[in-house]
């Protein structure tokens, strides 16, 4: 059984990009990072932002692009993928629905901007947070949609929302089968009423059982994010993929 790579998003460490990209992803690099998922190009060309990951020796795997993007200038979208060497295209987020008709709208969008990126050659995953979960009107949800058998798109499971949101991340990859190539193993912690997320092996995922969960699924990389890093993200960041590093170490 093959266990999954380490990748970062990049998203993490989106302030410290917009004020100094190349030298933060040089940190970045510092680290061991080898791999990286991409959320925006703060304001370089395609082809700079490939420089930029070159010089630093990273590769990017896939890039979150948010579904209006798609809709709205798909050549620009597969343009720049192309450039950057990306074969896999996330959808990050999208509204969340008030009912279940506007679920059926959003599925319908994301179906038909699924099928114009699949047709482009391009792996497409759905990426949740915790809102996929809530009951609309007719008792249903959004998850059930996203995951529903024939959807053109796979999944890269959000392991800490997947917690805020109640669930067992370690159950809900086991009902996915091998339909997960990407998964972002963020951790959280419950302070009071709310969570917050923590650098991966300090919150209260088993990450044993998902690194587990993982190789089983044959899926290819988890990834380090988080949505609100401290203010030393890259220190959050080398924490992160230490941690993971031996829970891989030890599952060989």
């Amino acid at each position: 059984m093959a266990q999954p790579g380490l990748a970062v998003q990049l998203y993490t460490l989106r302030s410290r990009l917009a004020e100094d990209l190349d030298g933060t992803l040089a940190a970045l690099a510092a680290t061991g990072a080898q791999t990286v998922e991409l959320a925006g190009l703060y304001t370089r060309s395609p082809e700079d932002m490939r420089a930029a990951l070159d010089a630093a020796g990273l590769t990017p795997c896939s890039a979150h692009v948010p579904l209006t993007r798609v809709e709205t200038e798909p050549g620009v979208v597969l343009d720049e993928l192309d450039v950057l060497g990306i074969g896999t295209l996330v959808i990050p987020s999208v509204p969340a629905p008030a009912d279940a008709a506007a679920a059926d709208v959003l599925i319908a969008r994301m179906t038909a901007a699924a099928e114009l990126a699949t047709r482009a050659g391009l792996r497409v995953l759905y990426h949740n947070h915790d809102f996929e979960f809530l009951a609309l009107d007719d008792g249903t949800d959004l998850w059930s949609r996203v995951t529903a058998e024939g959807v053109p798109w796979g999944l890269e499971p959000d392991l800490g929302w997947l917690r805020v949101a109640g669930r067992d991340p370690v159950t809900v990859l086991s009902g996915l089968g091998s339909r997960f190539p990407l998964l972002h193993a963020k951790d959280v912690r419950p302070s009071g009423p709310k969570w917050h997320d923590v650098p991966a092996g300090d919150g209260v995922l088993d990450l044993p059982a998902i690194v587990a969960a993982a190789g089983e699924a044959g899926a290819e990389y988890l990834l380090v994010e988080m949505d609100n890093p401290s203010a030393d993200a890259i220190g959050d960041i080398a924490r992160s993929l230490d941690a993971l590093r031996r829970v891989l170490a030890e599952a060989s």
